[in-house]
């Protein structure tokens, strides 16, 4: 139950089902599913959109030691297709796009901070019948590649601790149409890069930025978007089990450096219920053991007795998924009933203590997404999903994790 060898829990967290399939494959299997098991002649190439944004951005300094920035910017290109109602979850949303964007940038001190390379699945919500002044909402999940990091630049760069990292976009933008092919784009985005305390430093990058581009489209559609009223089946009350395999540092947001990589053994229990047409509301139980806390009392007898057990965190949790089709968005807020490391552990350093710390001991987030194999709306029992999620302590993140589960 010691630490583990970085290549031995890398080859255990990139074992199926992985991450990076979880993060990317599970946003685009959205848009491979629904695209080829279209076979009207209604989805063409006309469907298909090209949107190239520019970003003017700012890096958010949220530690007064991080590098400067001056005039940050990156470029965005997505090319995405229009949904056209043959799947049920599509008139739900308003027939959204499903895309994939494509980012390079420079964060505005290339010696210290260096640039970003990133890939966002996203879907674009508002998408069509719709005024060009009424508002585009889209989200994006996917990873990000920043070719400095902490140890690799000039001074430290505390906001960036590995070179591969977690990539979430939020944007809100309009669309004028200039002509039968073209629009323009307009609106504003925040950006946020984090590890997940695979690696600290992990103060994570805030991208809030402004941004225009142009939409161009291959065929002209002439057409109208008819959106049908979809039936929701009775919901029962379901029982979940999901299990899995986390990673991170035992460390604090900036230190120390370089500690060993630890395993964290995720298994949850709860009851879940379909509310409307896009609402699984779920209410449990999860279990987390840290390999990283039971090394440390162990090796310094923390405690005299009960290790296996202080190292373990018990935590009831109340989460809601947004189920667009067979895959969702999940967000999680939960209290930790029993911590017992955390509050012994950060007793030796009292210039943590005060009440962000008491927050972080009782105050747990998960936000994650998951994708079943069979839809949910029509089988609602004995279903299997994976997923992939970032676990966090009142906002500070603490680690990443990959899991399996199963709906009875």
């Amino acid at each position: 139950m010691g630490s583990i060898d970085q290549s031995v829990i890398l080859r255990q967290f990139f074992s199926l089902p992985m991450p990076r399939i979880c993060l990317i494959l599970m946003v685009l299997s959205i848009s491979l599913e629904h695209v080829s098991a279209e076979k009207s002649d209604t989805l063409t190439h006309r469907f298909w959109t090209l949107n190239t944004n520019f970003h003017y951005s700012y890096v958010v300094e949220n530690y007064s030691q991080v590098p400067k920035s001056r005039n940050p910017f990156f470029i965005e290109i997505n090319p995405s297709i229009q949904t056209a109602g043959n799947k049920e979850w599509q008139h739900i949303f308003g027939f959204p796009k499903v895309g994939c964007s494509f980012l390079v940038g420079d964060l505005g001190n290339r010696t210290q901070l260096g640039t970003i390379l990133g890939i966002l699945p996203n879907l674009t919500f508002n998408a069509v019948n719709a005024r060009w002044y009424a508002p585009r909402i889209k989200l994006g999940l996917g990873l990000a590649y920043f070719t400095k990091t902490y140890g690799k630049s000039d001074t430290m760069n505390y906001y960036i601790g590995s070179h591969i990292t977690a990539l979430a976009q939020a944007s809100i933008f309009i669309q004028p149409k200039l002509n039968d092919h073209f629009e323009l784009t307009a609106g504003i985005a925040v950006s946020h890069a984090s590890n997940g305390h695979y690696q600290v430093p992990n103060l994570g990058i805030n991208l809030p930025s402004v941004f225009i581009g142009l939409i161009y489209h291959p065929d002209v559609f002439t057409g109208k978007f008819l959106r049908r009223e979809i039936s929701v089946p009775p919901s029962k009350v379901r029982f979940n089990v999901r299990a899995g395999i986390g990673v991170h540092e035992l460390a604090r947001t900036l230190g120390p450096v370089g500690t060993p990589k630890y395993a964290v053994y995720v298994t949850d229990f709860y009851l879940s219920k379909r509310f409307g047409k896009v609402s699984n509301v779920q209410a449990g139980l999860e279990i987390n053991h840290y390999n990283s806390f039971y090394n440390y009392i162990v090796k310094n007898d923390f405690f005299k007795d009960g290790q296996q057990l202080k190292a373990t965190v018990f935590t009831a949790f109340l989460a809601h998924e947004l189920m667009i089709g067979r895959f969702s968005l999940l967000t999680q807020g939960g209290i930790n009933l029993y911590n017992r490391f955390y509050d012994q552990y950060i007793l030796m350093y009292k210039s943590e203590q005060g009440l962000k710390s008491e927050l972080k001991k009782y105050i747990s987030t998960r936000l994650g997404t998951q994708y079943y194999l069979f839809d949910p709306r029509y089988c609602t029992r004995n279903n299997i999903f994976v997923g992939a999620y970032i676990k966090a302590n009142f906002g500070q993140a603490d680690f990443i994790c990959t899991q399996i589960g199963f709906v009875f």
